[in-house]
């Protein structure tokens, strides 16, 4: 019975710090991928200004085709919105414009 000790001693202490380690990578993959959804987060972010930034881009040029292929214009604060209802009236915009462009 005395030599079931001498093996079960280093037995537990190579199964514990298999567990410790374990549990060590496991919280280190749980910290990179709460970063990665926040990364990915902010990624959606941006995406969804940049498309309502192009929108208001695609209204500016559909509204006066000349002052935006010469450059004029008010600049970066004319492009810069408000993430409001600025995407259905762009749209309504853009169409009207479309509009009168296919009956002329």
């Amino acid at each position: 019975m005395g030599y079931m000790i001498w093996v079960l001693v280093p037995l537990v202490a190579i199964i514990g710090g298999l567990i410790i380690e374990y549990q060590k990578n496991k919280m280190k993959m749980m910290n990179m991928s709460q970063r990665n959804e926040e990364e990915v987060e902010d990624v959606r972010k941006l995406v969804n200004s940049l498309k309502t930034r192009i929108e208001n881009l695609e209204a500016i040029a559909a509204g006066e085709p000349e002052e935006f292929k010469t450059g004029a214009g008010a600049g970066m604060s004319e492009i810069e919105i408000d993430e409001s209802s600025i995407k259905e009236e762009n749209q309504k915009t853009v169409s009207n414009l479309a509009n009168k462009n296919r009956a002329q």
